[in-house]
């Protein structure tokens, strides 16, 4: 019987440097009064949260046989994530992230990416690709940050993922933003088709579909965010675009703002393991989903890796809705970004979400479409 999450892609080490402000000059001092190291990476935040949600999590990553890489894996341990399938080499450092932390809290991130740099399909399915038969026995993999992954793009990531599709198991593909209309498009369009579910933000969304460039010249001129201008008319028309690469699952992340689901039809859903046997809540779906209120002290980092975590999840588990499956996600990301909440496990918060105020979209569009609902 399937059991487990397969977590792959960018992974680091965080420094976080607190209470310390830019420096004055190239060379001067600026002090520092606390700091903390963090797993990083789409990697540990997505294993971090399934750990969290109770959902066995194990990684598929290269980290650098160095002290850095025994800090990155006590931490990993601590999280509850299996880590005997991580590989360590000589060949590039664990790469670091080091974030000051202003005392406006605004932050910046100096970045090294050491091993990511050298990730490839050999040495994360292992030696003579003994991990195809881990993910014979899993039910998902999710694989993050191609952007950030030197060896995993265009054509050599879709070669990757039609080895993983092979096993049966759920793929799920996130990405960083990159900035322009056609390079984020050039680095995923060839390996999209082989995956089952993908939940780019909105910013990420327009770069794939040639329509980000319009989109933040409106932001800008309106002094606001992408998420909080967009319309209904160009989410569904982003969705669609996504779906005629073949993706059977695609959802819009709009931060605070809700999320936007689209679906395939039938045939297209019958292609995703774990689908049920009745697809009325499954295919064809174009729905739009309001997330959870937040009241205590906030903390966004990892939010959208908390969210992709619970609808894994939810597939994993047999989800008859994926409307459902997403307004779960929606209360677990609502859950983390709070740092008076503690964590809870996925049967919680399916029972904690019939308690939790919906926000209303600060987008009046996505306001009148939750009215309209």
């Amino acid at each position: 019987m399937r059991s487990g999450i397969i977590c792959a892609g960018v992974s680091c080490v965080d420094l976080f440097l607190y209470g310390t402000e830019p420096l004055a000059t190239r060379e001067s001092l600026s002090m520092v009064r606390e700091t903390q190291y963090r797993p990083g990476g789409a990697t540990s935040n997505t294993g971090r949260a399934l750990a969290g949600l109770g959902v066995p999590a194990a990684y598929f990553t290269v980290i650098g046989a160095d002290a850095n890489g025994d800090i990155l894996l006590d931490l990993w341990k601590a999280d509850g994530v299996d880590t005997q399938y991580v590989v360590r080499t000589h060949e590039a450092g664990t790469a670091l992230s080091t974030v000051p932390v202003y005392g406006d809290g605004k932050r910046g991130v100096y970045f090294y990416p050491g091993t990511n740099d050298i990730m490839n399909t050999e040495n994360l399915l292992g030696p003579g690709r003994r991990n195809l038969q881990v993910l014979r026995e899993s039910q998902a993999f999710h694989i993050g940050y191609p952007p950030l992954l030197r060896c995993l793009q265009g054509q050599a990531l879709a070669d990757f993922l039609s080895i993983v599709r092979e096993t049966g198991v759920i793929i799920s593909l996130d990405t960083t933003p990159i900035a322009d209309d056609t390079t984020l498009r050039a680095m995923l369009a060839p390996a999209l088709p082989l995956a089952h579910l993908f939940a780019p933000n909105i910013e990420e969304a327009a770069q794939i579909t040639g329509q980000f460039t319009a989109l933040a010249e409106r932001a800008r001129q309106a002094g606001a965010d992408i998420e909080t201008i967009v319309t209904m008319g160009e989410l569904r028309q982003i969705g669609e675009d996504l779906l005629r690469l073949d993706v059977p699952i695609v959802i819009l992340t709009l931060g605070p703002n809700g999320a936007y689901l689209c679906t395939g039809d039938a045939a297209a859903i019958r292609a995703v393991a774990f689908a049920p046997d009745d697809l009325s809540g499954w295919a064809d779906i174009r729905a739009f989903i309001p997330g959870y209120r937040v009241d205590g002290p906030l903390n966004t980092a990892g939010a959208g890796d908390t969210f992709t975590a619970a609808v894994l999840t939810g597939i994993c588990a047999g989800a008859v809705s994926l409307t459902n499956a997403v307004a779960i996600a929606h209360c677990a990301a609502a859950l983390h970004v709070d740092l008076s909440q503690r964590q809870r496990v996925y049967s919680e918060i399916v029972a904690l979400r019939q308690s939790m105020p919906v926000v209303t979209p600060a987008n009046p569009h996505l306001a009148y479409a939750m009215k309209g609902a």
